[in-house]
C-alpha cells in the first residue's frame, strides 16, 4: 500500500472501559474541519450503496497502487516510468490526464480520476491496462502463475475469476469497474483463506478485547472482525451521510499487527473500519486501528502507556508516520487513544 503523510486527526472523547465512537487516523486527504458524529438517515445510506470509495494517491505516495496508476496512465497515452513511486513525472502525467478529461487539475488521484482511468479488459486484450491487472494479481494477491506481459491469456483469466469468486464479485473473467475497485482497494494478501482464519483467531484471543459500540450501524470492531472471519467485507463508518453504509476489506497487515501485539500484551480496540473519521481516513481503507486501553491502563489521558502502545504498534509493522499518540501527533488529536496504521 501507499505511504501516507500525516494529516489532521480528530479529537474524540472516551471514558475508561468505553469504546471510542468516532476514532481518528486521517489519511493524506483528510478534511481539516470537525466531523459530525451523526449517522446517516436510512435513505441516505441506501442511496450511497452504489458509490465506490477509492483511496486517493498523490505526490510522495508509493506502492502497488501507484504501479497500477502508472500503467493506466501509460494506457491513456501518457509517458512516464512504472516504478511504484509517485514522483514529479507521475504528478505531471496525472495533471495532463486530468486536463485532457476535463477533471479538476490537482494532481490527486481520487475517485473521479480513478474512474476516468479505468478501462474494461478481458481475455484476448493486450495493453498496459492488462499489465496493471496482472501486476495486482501477481504482486498484490499472490497469483504467482500470472506473468506481467500485458497479454490477457488463459492464465490471467483463471486467476481473475478466482479473485472475483473469493471477493463475492460476478465471476466473468472481465476486469470492469467493480473488479478494478476490488483489486486497488482490497486486501493485499495471497489469494487464500488466511485472512479469514487470522480474523477468527483474533476473535478467539483473550488478550484482544473488541469494542461493541460504534457511531455507525454494523461498524463496531467486534462486528468488523466477525464479518472478516466469515469472509465478508467490513462495514465502514462515514465522514458524511453520503459515505455511510459502504464496506472495505480489512487488510491482513493490520490484522497481523494486532495479533503480534497481543502475543505479549492485552489491548482494547475501540475502532477499526467503523466510526466517524476524516473523509480519507486509513480506517476507511481497512488499514488502521485505535487502542483505548493498553495492558489494563486507560489511554483516555496522556500517560506512559501511550508511549508503550505506540512503540508496540511500530514494532508490529505499523507506519511510524501514521502511528499517533498523545506525544507523537502534530494535530494534537490523539490525547485519548493511540492510532496505528499499516501499509
Amino acid at each position: 500500500m501507499m505511504k501516507r503523510v500525516p494529516s489532521l486527526a480528530l479529537l474524540t472523547s472516551t471514558l475508561l472501559l468505553t469504546p471510542l465512537l468516532g476514532g481518528c487516523g486521517a489519511g493524506p486527504n483528510a478534511n481539516s474541519g470537525a466531523e459530525s458524529s451523526a449517522q446517516a438517515t436510512p435513505s441516505a445510506a441506501l442511496a450511497a450503496q452504489s458509490v465506490l470509495s477509492w483511496q486517493a494517491l498523490r505526490l510522495g505516495d508509493s506502492g502497488r497502487d501507484v504501479v497500477t496508476l502508472q500503467y493506466l496512465l501509460r494506457h491513456a497515452g501518457q509517458t512516464l516510468s512504472v516504478d511504484g513511486s509517485f514522483g514529479s513525472g507521475t504528478d505531471s502525467a496525472v495533471r495532463a490526464f486530468q486536463r485532457a478529461r476535463g477533471l479538476s487539475v490537482d494532481g490527486v488521484v481520487g475517485g473521479n480520476t480513478w474512474k476516468a482511468l479505468i478501462v474494461t479488459v478481458r481475455q484476448g486484450d493486450s495493453s498496459n491496462a492488462v499489465r496493471a491487472v496482472q501486476d495486482q494479481l501477481r504482486s498484490g494477491y499472490g497469483y504467482s502463475s500470472v506473468t506481467v506481459d500485458g497479454v490477457f491469456g488463459s492464465g490471467t483469466n483463471t486467476a481473475l475469476r478466482d479473485f472475483q469468486s473469493r471477493r463475492g464479485l460476478s465471476v466473468d473473467g472481465v476486469a470492469g469497474l467493480n473488479t478494478w475497485h476490488a483489486l486497488v482497494t482490497g486486501s493485499s494478501a495471497p489469494a487464500s483463506g488466511t485472512t479469514a482464519s487470522l480474523a477468527q483467531s483474533i476473535l478467539n484471543n483473550s488478550r484482544i478485547t473488541l469494542g461493541t459500540s460504534s457511531s455507525t450501524s454494523g461498524g463496531n470492531p467486534r462486528q468488523n472482525i466477525a464479518d472478516t472471519a466469515a469472509g465478508r467485507a467490513a462495514t465502514r463508518g462515514c465522514a458524511s451521510d453520503a459515505n455511510c453504509g459502504l464496506t472495505v476489506t480489512l487488510k491482513r497487515s493490520m490484522l497481523q499487527g494486532m495479533a503480534t501485539m497481543a502475543a505479549q500484551n492485552s489491548l482494547y480496540i475501540t475502532s477499526l473500519a467503523g466510526g466517524v473519521h476524516s473523509t480519507y481516513s486509513d480506517h476507511y481503507a481497512g488499514l488502521a486501528l485505535d487502542i483505548g486501553i493498553w495492558n489494563g491502563v486507560s489511554l483516555g489521558s496522556p500517560n506512559s502507556a501511550h508511549t508503550a502502545a505506540r512503540n508496540a504498534c511500530i514494532a508490529a509493522g505499523s507506519d511510524p508516520s501514521q502511528t499517533f499518540n498523545a506525544y507523537n501527533d502534530s494535530s494534537g488529536g490523539h490525547d485519548n487513544h493511540v492510532h496505528c496504521a499499516w501499509n
